[in-house]
Protein backbone atom coordinates (compact mmCIF):
# COMPACT_ATOMS: atom_id res chain seq x y z
CA UNK A 1 0.00 0.00 0.00
CA UNK A 2 1.28 3.52 -1.02
CA UNK A 3 2.15 6.43 1.47
CA UNK A 4 -0.64 8.98 1.63
CA UNK A 5 1.78 11.46 -0.29
CA UNK A 6 4.03 10.57 -3.17
CA UNK A 7 7.33 11.43 -2.78
CA UNK A 8 9.70 13.34 -5.10
CA UNK A 9 11.34 10.03 -6.50
CA UNK A 10 7.64 8.64 -7.33
CA UNK A 11 6.71 11.83 -9.35
CA UNK A 12 10.37 11.60 -11.04
CA UNK A 13 10.00 8.24 -12.09
CA UNK A 14 6.35 9.01 -13.22
CA UNK A 15 6.89 12.26 -15.45
CA UNK A 16 10.73 10.38 -17.01
CA UNK A 17 8.67 7.06 -17.71
CA UNK A 18 10.21 4.28 -19.66
CA UNK A 19 8.01 2.52 -21.04
CA UNK A 20 4.05 3.33 -21.93
CA UNK A 21 0.77 1.15 -22.54
CA UNK A 22 -2.15 2.95 -23.66
CA UNK A 23 -5.57 1.48 -22.94
CA UNK A 24 -8.17 2.28 -25.63
CA UNK A 25 -5.58 2.65 -28.26
CA UNK A 26 -7.71 2.63 -31.86
CA UNK A 27 -7.42 2.98 -35.46
CA UNK A 28 -10.00 5.43 -35.22
CA UNK A 29 -8.93 9.07 -35.39
CA UNK A 30 -11.23 10.53 -33.77
CA UNK A 31 -10.88 8.16 -30.72
CA UNK A 32 -8.62 9.73 -27.36
CA UNK A 33 -6.96 6.00 -27.75
CA UNK A 34 -5.77 6.98 -31.44
CA UNK A 35 -4.84 10.63 -30.55
CA UNK A 36 -2.96 9.69 -27.38
CA UNK A 37 -1.14 7.17 -29.33
CA UNK A 38 -0.43 9.20 -32.26
CA UNK A 39 0.66 11.73 -30.40
CA UNK A 40 3.53 10.09 -28.72
CA UNK A 41 4.42 8.18 -32.03
CA UNK A 42 5.25 12.01 -33.87
CA UNK A 43 6.87 13.05 -30.14
CA UNK A 44 9.01 9.47 -30.47
CA UNK A 45 8.75 8.89 -27.31
CA UNK A 46 12.00 6.87 -25.87
CA UNK A 47 10.83 3.98 -25.00
CA UNK A 48 8.40 0.86 -25.71
CA UNK A 49 4.54 1.87 -26.16
CA UNK A 50 2.17 -0.89 -25.55
CA UNK A 51 -1.33 -0.57 -27.02
CA UNK A 52 -4.27 -2.45 -25.68
CA UNK A 53 -7.62 -2.92 -27.40
CA UNK A 54 -9.15 -6.49 -26.88
CA UNK A 55 -11.02 -5.65 -30.64
CA UNK A 56 -7.65 -5.15 -32.55
CA UNK A 57 -5.04 -7.06 -33.41
CA UNK A 58 -3.14 -4.10 -34.18
CA UNK A 59 -3.27 -0.33 -33.50
CA UNK A 60 -1.32 2.29 -36.02
CA UNK A 61 1.08 -0.95 -36.84
CA UNK A 62 2.02 -2.00 -33.79
CA UNK A 63 0.88 -4.89 -31.91
CA UNK A 64 -1.78 -4.75 -29.59
CA UNK A 65 -2.48 -6.64 -26.63
CA UNK A 66 -6.19 -7.57 -25.16
CA UNK A 67 -5.46 -6.11 -21.51
CA UNK A 68 -2.53 -4.43 -19.41
CA UNK A 69 -2.35 -8.40 -17.99
CA UNK A 70 -1.06 -9.45 -21.11
CA UNK A 71 1.60 -7.26 -21.39
CA UNK A 72 5.24 -8.32 -22.10
CA UNK A 73 6.39 -5.94 -19.78
CA UNK A 74 5.10 -3.99 -16.63
CA UNK A 75 4.75 -0.38 -17.74
CA UNK A 76 6.00 2.77 -16.12
CA UNK A 77 2.97 4.37 -17.19
CA UNK A 78 -0.38 3.52 -18.25
CA UNK A 79 -2.87 5.62 -20.22
CA UNK A 80 -5.70 4.98 -19.69
CA UNK A 81 -8.71 6.40 -22.31
CA UNK A 82 -11.63 4.52 -21.88
CA UNK A 83 -15.20 6.07 -20.05
CA UNK A 84 -15.28 5.88 -16.60
CA UNK A 85 -17.34 2.83 -15.85
CA UNK A 86 -14.69 0.51 -17.71
CA UNK A 87 -11.94 1.47 -16.20
CA UNK A 88 -12.30 -0.35 -12.43
CA UNK A 89 -10.95 -3.55 -13.98
CA UNK A 90 -8.32 -2.00 -16.16
CA UNK A 91 -7.15 -0.58 -12.67
CA UNK A 92 -7.24 -3.47 -11.25
CA UNK A 93 -4.37 -5.17 -13.78
CA UNK A 94 -2.24 -2.09 -13.18
CA UNK A 95 -2.00 -3.23 -9.72
CA UNK A 96 -1.05 -6.50 -10.33
CA UNK A 97 1.18 -5.88 -13.32
CA UNK A 98 2.90 -3.23 -11.08
CA UNK A 99 2.77 -0.02 -12.76
CA UNK A 100 4.01 2.76 -11.23
CA UNK A 101 0.92 5.65 -12.50
CA UNK A 102 -2.32 5.31 -14.37
CA UNK A 103 -3.24 8.52 -16.27
CA UNK A 104 -6.90 8.57 -16.24
CA UNK A 105 -7.92 11.16 -19.37
CA UNK A 106 -11.54 10.16 -18.99
CA UNK A 107 -14.30 12.35 -17.58
CA UNK A 108 -17.08 11.22 -15.83
CA UNK A 109 -15.82 11.22 -12.36
CA UNK A 110 -16.35 13.42 -9.40
CA UNK A 111 -16.90 16.50 -11.59
CA UNK A 112 -20.31 15.06 -12.97
CA UNK A 113 -21.92 14.66 -9.31
CA UNK A 114 -22.28 11.46 -6.87
CA UNK A 115 -21.85 8.82 -8.99
CA UNK A 116 -18.61 9.78 -10.80
CA UNK A 117 -17.76 10.73 -7.21
CA UNK A 118 -18.22 7.03 -5.57
CA UNK A 119 -16.03 5.54 -8.87
CA UNK A 120 -13.40 7.84 -8.83
CA UNK A 121 -13.14 7.02 -4.78
CA UNK A 122 -13.08 3.84 -6.13
CA UNK A 123 -10.46 3.82 -8.42
CA UNK A 124 -8.37 5.97 -5.52
CA UNK A 125 -8.69 2.92 -2.92
CA UNK A 126 -7.82 0.00 -6.00
CA UNK A 127 -4.71 2.56 -6.73
CA UNK A 128 -3.55 3.09 -3.14
CA UNK A 129 -4.23 -0.66 -2.32
CA UNK A 130 -2.48 -1.71 -5.52
CA UNK A 131 0.71 0.60 -5.30
CA UNK A 132 0.31 2.78 -7.98
CA UNK A 133 -0.11 6.34 -8.53
CA UNK A 134 -3.45 8.28 -10.21
CA UNK A 135 -2.93 11.06 -12.34
CA UNK A 136 -6.44 12.93 -13.27
CA UNK A 137 -9.26 11.75 -14.08
CA UNK A 138 -10.31 14.10 -16.60
CA UNK A 139 -7.10 15.24 -17.43
CA UNK A 140 -4.69 15.53 -20.64
CA UNK A 141 -1.56 13.98 -18.51
CA UNK A 142 2.22 14.75 -19.06
CA UNK A 143 4.78 16.32 -21.24
CA UNK A 144 8.26 15.72 -20.65
CA UNK A 145 10.66 16.54 -23.24
CA UNK A 146 13.54 14.59 -22.21
CA UNK A 147 11.80 11.13 -22.80
CA UNK A 148 9.16 12.76 -25.09
CA UNK A 149 6.37 11.80 -23.36
CA UNK A 150 3.57 13.93 -24.23
CA UNK A 151 -0.03 15.55 -23.26
CA UNK A 152 -3.00 15.07 -25.79
CA UNK A 153 -2.72 16.71 -28.28
CA UNK A 154 0.68 17.19 -27.83
CA UNK A 155 2.70 15.53 -30.72
CA UNK A 156 4.12 18.89 -31.82
CA UNK A 157 5.27 20.06 -28.92
CA UNK A 158 9.39 21.12 -28.25
CA UNK A 159 12.06 18.13 -27.37
CA UNK A 160 14.17 20.67 -26.22
CA UNK A 161 14.21 20.51 -22.50
CA UNK A 162 14.04 23.86 -20.44
CA UNK A 163 13.39 25.10 -16.78
CA UNK A 164 10.06 26.07 -16.75
CA UNK A 165 7.46 23.46 -15.54
CA UNK A 166 3.58 24.17 -15.83
CA UNK A 167 1.06 22.40 -13.87
CA UNK A 168 -2.37 22.88 -14.72
CA UNK A 169 -6.13 21.21 -13.84
CA UNK A 170 -7.18 22.60 -17.13
CA UNK A 171 -6.08 19.73 -20.11
CA UNK A 172 -6.41 22.11 -22.85
CA UNK A 173 -4.45 25.40 -21.20
CA UNK A 174 -1.41 23.02 -20.51
CA UNK A 175 -0.95 21.94 -24.11
CA UNK A 176 -2.00 25.84 -25.38
CA UNK A 177 0.63 27.37 -22.79
CA UNK A 178 3.57 24.43 -23.59
CA UNK A 179 2.73 25.36 -27.30
CA UNK A 180 2.88 29.01 -27.50
CA UNK A 181 5.65 28.95 -24.61
CA UNK A 182 7.74 26.75 -26.83
CA UNK A 183 7.00 29.01 -29.89
CA UNK A 184 8.10 31.74 -27.92
CA UNK A 185 11.58 30.55 -27.19
CA UNK A 186 10.54 29.01 -23.88
CA UNK A 187 11.39 25.21 -23.12
CA UNK A 188 9.69 23.59 -20.20
CA UNK A 189 11.52 21.20 -17.67
CA UNK A 190 7.54 19.29 -17.65
CA UNK A 191 4.26 20.15 -17.94
CA UNK A 192 1.50 17.96 -16.25
CA UNK A 193 -2.31 18.21 -16.70
CA UNK A 194 -4.20 16.81 -13.32
CA UNK A 195 -7.33 17.36 -14.21
CA UNK A 196 -9.25 16.20 -11.18
CA UNK A 197 -6.16 15.97 -8.63
CA UNK A 198 -7.81 12.41 -6.88
CA UNK A 199 -4.12 11.05 -6.23
CA UNK A 200 -1.57 13.79 -6.99
CA UNK A 201 -2.64 17.16 -6.59
CA UNK A 202 -1.34 20.68 -7.05
CA UNK A 203 0.28 20.47 -4.02
CA UNK A 204 2.51 17.33 -4.81
CA UNK A 205 3.25 19.08 -8.00
CA UNK A 206 4.23 22.22 -6.46
CA UNK A 207 6.39 20.53 -3.71
CA UNK A 208 8.34 18.46 -6.25
CA UNK A 209 9.03 21.36 -9.08
CA UNK A 210 10.32 23.20 -6.27
CA UNK A 211 12.83 20.84 -5.26
CA UNK A 212 13.28 19.76 -9.07
CA UNK A 213 17.00 20.85 -9.99
CA UNK A 214 16.20 21.40 -13.59
CA UNK A 215 13.30 23.99 -13.01
CA UNK A 216 14.09 27.13 -12.42
CA UNK A 217 10.38 28.22 -12.73
CA UNK A 218 7.15 27.86 -11.66
CA UNK A 219 3.40 28.69 -13.37
CA UNK A 220 0.51 26.73 -12.67
CA UNK A 221 -3.34 27.08 -13.54
CA UNK A 222 -5.35 26.64 -10.64
CA UNK A 223 -9.41 26.28 -10.53
CA UNK A 224 -9.18 24.97 -6.66
CA UNK A 225 -7.92 23.18 -4.12
CA UNK A 226 -9.07 20.20 -1.44
CA UNK A 227 -6.96 21.48 1.09
CA UNK A 228 -6.46 25.46 1.64
CA UNK A 229 -3.98 24.75 4.48
CA UNK A 230 -2.00 22.57 3.04
CA UNK A 231 -2.10 24.42 -0.34
CA UNK A 232 -1.05 27.77 1.53
CA UNK A 233 2.02 26.15 3.17
CA UNK A 234 2.91 24.96 -0.33
CA UNK A 235 2.41 27.92 -1.99
CA UNK A 236 4.61 29.97 1.11
CA UNK A 237 7.24 27.39 0.61
CA UNK A 238 7.55 26.98 -3.09
CA UNK A 239 7.51 31.21 -3.88
CA UNK A 240 10.61 31.42 -1.39
CA UNK A 241 12.31 29.29 -3.27
CA UNK A 242 11.68 29.76 -7.30
CA UNK A 243 9.59 32.53 -9.04
CA UNK A 244 5.80 31.25 -9.10
CA UNK A 245 3.42 32.16 -11.22
CA UNK A 246 -0.66 31.20 -10.64
CA UNK A 247 -3.36 31.60 -13.18
CA UNK A 248 -6.36 31.29 -10.57
CA UNK A 249 -9.80 30.77 -12.00
CA UNK A 250 -12.96 31.03 -10.55
CA UNK A 251 -13.10 34.58 -9.64
CA UNK A 252 -16.88 34.68 -10.62
CA UNK A 253 -20.03 33.19 -9.52
CA UNK A 254 -20.63 32.13 -12.35
CA UNK A 255 -17.21 30.58 -13.40
CA UNK A 256 -17.07 28.73 -9.57
CA UNK A 257 -20.24 26.77 -10.82
CA UNK A 258 -18.27 26.45 -13.94
CA UNK A 259 -15.19 25.18 -12.10
CA UNK A 260 -17.40 22.90 -10.17
CA UNK A 261 -18.70 20.97 -13.14
CA UNK A 262 -14.93 21.06 -14.65
CA UNK A 263 -12.94 19.25 -12.40
CA UNK A 264 -14.80 19.40 -8.80
CA UNK A 265 -12.89 21.58 -7.53
CA UNK A 266 -13.85 24.59 -4.58
CA UNK A 267 -13.26 28.12 -6.43
CA UNK A 268 -12.87 30.15 -3.29
CA UNK A 269 -13.28 33.91 -3.32
CA UNK A 270 -11.19 36.00 -5.43
CA UNK A 271 -9.79 38.88 -2.74
CA UNK A 272 -9.20 36.04 -0.62
CA UNK A 273 -6.85 34.33 -3.22
CA UNK A 274 -5.61 37.59 -4.41
CA UNK A 275 -4.42 38.98 -1.60
CA UNK A 276 -2.71 35.51 0.16
CA UNK A 277 -0.75 34.94 -3.35
CA UNK A 278 0.67 38.44 -3.70
CA UNK A 279 1.62 38.64 -0.01
CA UNK A 280 3.91 35.44 -0.61
CA UNK A 281 5.33 36.95 -3.48
CA UNK A 282 3.32 34.87 -6.08
CA UNK A 283 3.52 36.66 -9.63
CA UNK A 284 -1.00 36.81 -10.57
CA UNK A 285 -1.88 36.51 -13.90
CA UNK A 286 -4.61 35.77 -15.95
CA UNK A 287 -5.18 34.14 -19.63
CA UNK A 288 -2.76 31.91 -21.76
CA UNK A 289 -0.99 34.56 -23.59
CA UNK A 290 -0.18 36.53 -20.32
CA UNK A 291 1.49 33.75 -18.42
CA UNK A 292 3.62 33.30 -21.08
CA UNK A 293 4.44 36.48 -21.51
CA UNK A 294 5.48 36.57 -17.89
CA UNK A 295 7.65 33.49 -18.53
CA UNK A 296 8.73 35.27 -21.73
CA UNK A 297 9.50 38.17 -19.44
CA UNK A 298 11.62 36.14 -16.49
CA UNK A 299 13.51 34.88 -18.49
CA UNK A 300 14.82 37.92 -20.68
CA UNK A 301 14.53 40.73 -18.09
CA UNK A 302 14.69 38.70 -14.41
CA UNK A 303 12.80 39.16 -11.83
CA UNK A 304 12.24 42.46 -10.29
CA UNK A 305 14.33 44.50 -12.51
CA UNK A 306 12.76 47.80 -11.26
CA UNK A 307 9.82 49.68 -12.27
CA UNK A 308 11.68 52.83 -14.17
CA UNK A 309 10.71 52.28 -18.00
CA UNK A 310 11.76 54.18 -20.70
CA UNK A 311 9.07 53.77 -23.37
CA UNK A 312 10.27 55.06 -27.49
CA UNK A 313 9.07 54.37 -30.47
CA UNK A 314 8.05 56.14 -34.14
CA UNK A 315 5.00 58.35 -32.94
CA UNK A 316 3.83 60.53 -30.12
CA UNK A 317 0.31 58.44 -29.53
CA UNK A 318 1.51 55.51 -28.50
CA UNK A 319 3.90 56.58 -26.26
CA UNK A 320 1.33 58.62 -24.57
CA UNK A 321 -0.60 55.68 -24.40
CA UNK A 322 2.13 53.30 -22.94
CA UNK A 323 2.80 55.85 -20.43
CA UNK A 324 -0.64 55.70 -19.19
CA UNK A 325 -0.88 52.12 -19.50
CA UNK A 326 2.37 51.98 -17.53
CA UNK A 327 1.10 53.93 -14.44
CA UNK A 328 -2.03 52.52 -14.46
CA UNK A 329 0.03 49.07 -13.85
CA UNK A 330 1.89 50.46 -11.11
CA UNK A 331 5.04 51.76 -13.18
CA UNK A 332 7.13 54.94 -13.13
CA UNK A 333 7.67 57.05 -16.67
CA UNK A 334 11.02 59.33 -15.26
CA UNK A 335 12.54 62.43 -16.87
CA UNK A 336 15.33 61.42 -19.21
CA UNK A 337 18.81 62.14 -17.06
CA UNK A 338 20.33 65.50 -18.06
CA UNK A 339 23.10 63.85 -19.94
CA UNK A 340 20.89 61.85 -21.93
CA UNK A 341 18.16 64.27 -22.99
CA UNK A 342 20.99 66.64 -23.70
CA UNK A 343 22.38 63.84 -26.34
CA UNK A 344 19.32 62.56 -27.58
CA UNK A 345 18.34 66.40 -28.26
CA UNK A 346 21.23 66.25 -30.82
CA UNK A 347 20.51 62.70 -32.18
CA UNK A 348 16.64 63.84 -32.54
CA UNK A 349 17.34 67.17 -34.37
CA UNK A 350 15.01 66.49 -36.97
CA UNK A 351 11.26 67.50 -37.47
CA UNK A 352 9.34 65.09 -35.94
CA UNK A 353 11.05 63.58 -33.54
CA UNK A 354 10.67 64.65 -29.81
CA UNK A 355 13.35 63.51 -27.19
CA UNK A 356 11.90 62.75 -23.75
CA UNK A 357 10.56 59.94 -21.61
CA UNK A 358 8.18 58.57 -23.74
CA UNK A 359 10.70 58.85 -26.69
CA UNK A 360 9.44 59.74 -30.15
CA UNK A 361 11.79 58.98 -32.59
CA UNK A 362 9.41 60.51 -35.46
CA UNK A 363 9.47 57.32 -37.94
CA UNK A 364 8.47 53.57 -37.58
CA UNK A 365 12.54 53.19 -37.75
CA UNK A 366 15.47 55.44 -38.62
CA UNK A 367 18.78 54.20 -40.00
CA UNK A 368 20.68 51.57 -38.40
CA UNK A 369 24.08 53.97 -37.58
CA UNK A 370 21.78 56.43 -35.94
CA UNK A 371 19.34 53.73 -34.67
CA UNK A 372 22.36 52.56 -32.49
CA UNK A 373 23.27 55.47 -31.00
CA UNK A 374 19.63 55.94 -30.08
CA UNK A 375 19.50 52.47 -28.60
CA UNK A 376 22.86 53.01 -26.69
CA UNK A 377 22.05 56.16 -24.98
CA UNK A 378 18.66 55.00 -24.20
CA UNK A 379 19.85 51.97 -22.30
CA UNK A 380 22.42 54.33 -20.75
CA UNK A 381 20.03 56.68 -19.20
CA UNK A 382 20.12 56.66 -15.42
CA UNK A 383 16.68 56.52 -14.83
CA UNK A 384 15.88 53.70 -16.65
CA UNK A 385 15.28 49.71 -15.39
CA UNK A 386 14.04 48.70 -18.41
CA UNK A 387 14.30 50.16 -22.00
CA UNK A 388 10.68 48.98 -24.08
CA UNK A 389 10.56 49.77 -27.68
CA UNK A 390 7.08 49.79 -29.91
CA UNK A 391 7.50 48.64 -33.57
CA UNK A 392 4.54 48.64 -35.41
CA UNK A 393 6.06 45.40 -37.85
CA UNK A 394 2.98 46.60 -40.79
CA UNK A 395 4.50 50.21 -40.87
CA UNK A 396 8.39 49.43 -40.81
CA UNK A 397 8.78 46.12 -42.64
CA UNK A 398 7.56 48.52 -46.28
CA UNK A 399 10.13 51.24 -45.14
CA UNK A 400 13.07 48.98 -44.51
CA UNK A 401 12.51 45.47 -45.49
CA UNK A 402 13.00 42.70 -43.65
CA UNK A 403 17.39 42.87 -44.23
CA UNK A 404 17.16 46.56 -42.23
CA UNK A 405 14.81 45.15 -39.88
CA UNK A 406 17.17 42.06 -38.91
CA UNK A 407 19.89 44.63 -38.50
CA UNK A 408 18.01 46.70 -36.01
CA UNK A 409 17.40 43.38 -33.91
CA UNK A 410 21.43 42.93 -33.87
CA UNK A 411 21.60 46.45 -32.49
CA UNK A 412 19.07 45.66 -29.85
CA UNK A 413 20.87 42.51 -28.85
CA UNK A 414 23.90 44.17 -28.55
CA UNK A 415 22.52 46.67 -26.64
CA UNK A 416 21.17 44.16 -24.35
CA UNK A 417 24.63 42.06 -24.04
CA UNK A 418 27.06 45.44 -23.65
CA UNK A 419 24.88 47.34 -21.13
CA UNK A 420 23.43 44.53 -19.31
CA UNK A 421 20.30 46.51 -19.27
CA UNK A 422 16.97 44.51 -20.19
CA UNK A 423 15.49 45.34 -23.50
CA UNK A 424 11.74 44.83 -24.27
CA UNK A 425 9.99 45.20 -27.98
CA UNK A 426 6.27 45.27 -28.59
CA UNK A 427 6.51 44.06 -31.92
CA UNK A 428 2.95 43.99 -33.96
CA UNK A 429 1.48 43.82 -37.01
CA UNK A 430 -1.90 45.17 -37.81
CA UNK A 431 -2.21 44.23 -40.96
CA UNK A 432 -3.79 40.85 -40.85
CA UNK A 433 -5.35 40.26 -44.75
CA UNK A 434 -4.94 37.51 -46.43
CA UNK A 435 -2.29 39.19 -48.60
CA UNK A 436 -0.36 40.40 -45.57
CA UNK A 437 0.75 36.73 -45.00
CA UNK A 438 4.33 37.48 -46.09
CA UNK A 439 4.32 40.77 -43.35
CA UNK A 440 3.37 38.02 -40.81
CA UNK A 441 5.92 35.73 -41.69
CA UNK A 442 9.04 38.19 -41.90
CA UNK A 443 7.77 39.15 -38.23
CA UNK A 444 8.05 36.01 -37.00
CA UNK A 445 11.43 35.87 -38.25
CA UNK A 446 12.73 39.09 -36.47
CA UNK A 447 10.62 38.11 -33.30
CA UNK A 448 12.89 35.10 -33.07
CA UNK A 449 16.11 36.67 -33.50
CA UNK A 450 15.36 39.01 -30.88
CA UNK A 451 14.21 36.67 -28.50
CA UNK A 452 17.26 34.27 -29.55
CA UNK A 453 19.35 37.81 -28.85
CA UNK A 454 18.18 38.09 -25.17
CA UNK A 455 15.34 40.59 -26.11
CA UNK A 456 11.79 40.07 -24.05
CA UNK A 457 9.42 40.34 -27.37
CA UNK A 458 5.70 40.92 -26.35
CA UNK A 459 2.75 41.01 -29.12
CA UNK A 460 1.60 44.25 -28.04
CA UNK A 461 2.89 47.07 -25.57
CA UNK A 462 -0.28 46.33 -23.49
CA UNK A 463 1.01 42.98 -22.96
CA UNK A 464 4.60 44.26 -22.72
CA UNK A 465 3.80 46.66 -19.83
CA UNK A 466 1.72 43.93 -18.12
CA UNK A 467 4.40 41.87 -18.05
CA UNK A 468 7.17 43.83 -17.04
CA UNK A 469 4.56 44.68 -13.93
CA UNK A 470 4.26 41.22 -12.80
CA UNK A 471 7.62 40.43 -12.40
CA UNK A 472 7.89 43.30 -10.56
CA UNK A 473 5.34 42.27 -7.81
CA UNK A 474 5.76 40.52 -4.57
Amino acid sequence: MLETKPSFEEIHSILNARSLAIVGASNSPEKFGHQIMQSHLKMGFKGPIYPVNRNASRVLGFESYPSVADLPEPPDVVYLTIPAHRSMDILKDCASRGTKCVVIIASGFREIGEEGKLLEEEALKIAHDGGFRIIGPNCFGIYNPRNCITMLPGHDLSKEPGDVAFISQSGGFGVQVARLGNSLGINFSAAVSYGNAADIDECDLLRYFSADPSTSIIGCYIEGTKNGAEFKRVIEETAAKKPLIVWKAGDTEVSRRAVLSHTGSMAGESRIWDCFLRSKGVMRTSGVEEIVDTFVALKHIGRNPGRRLLIAGGGGGLGTYGADKAIEEGLEIPPLSNKTLEEMRRLLGYPGAVASNPLDIGTPITPPPLFRQIVSQAVSNDTTDVFLFDLAYNLAYPIAGEDMLSELARIFSEARQESGKPIAVSLYSRACGESDIEIEKSLRKIRSQLLEGGIAVFGSTESAIRAISTINSG
